[in-house]
């Protein structure tokens, strides 16, 4: 089991995954990745003999602060190439459909994302993200403890 969250901590919202991922951490019982925008380079960083939970900012039109929670056969199945759900270019879902491209099988695990309002360069965090960083932390939480149980 392993945690891995993406984003960029001087870019406003897009460093709550990173944020997230540091409070998980500081409890030591996972391994936690902080692996930025690692691109197609997340592929080798799925590659787990557990689950992963794979945390990210999403920009997908939805208010700021929404947190959703997927499979990761329903982020690779629901998301077309031009409809980005995170990390701003080749996010998660083009890696997992790269993935399958190239034989590989979707790990087990999950995705969840926090929906962010603010990309300007700066390490805070917009109002509404700020407020929902409980429920996001708490969400991942859960999803460690679904997935423990796997």
């Amino acid at each position: 089991m392993k945690i891995i969250a993406l984003g960029n901590d001087s870019a406003g919202d897009d460093g709550a995954a990173l944020l997230a991922a540091k409070a998980l951490a500081s409890a030591d019982r996972y391994p936690v990745v902080f692996a930025g925008r690692p691109g197609a380079g997340l592929l080798d960083l799925l590659d787990s003999a557990g689950p992963v939970v794979l945390l990210d900012v999403v920009s997908g039109g939805g208010p700021p602060g929404r947190i959703i929670r997927l499979t990761f056969a329903q982020l690779v199945n629901g998301i077309s190439p031009a409809q980005q759900v995170s990390s701003h270019g080749f996010g998660p879902a083009e890696v997992l459909q790269l993935g399958r491209a190239l034989g590989r099988s979707l790990p087990k695990g999950c995705f969840i994302g926090i929906e962010g309002g603010c990309f300007e360069p700066g390490n805070t965090l917009s109002p509404a993200v700020e407020r929902a960083m409980g429920r996001f932390i708490d969400t991942v939480s859960a999803a460690v403890g679904d997935l423990t149980h796997w």
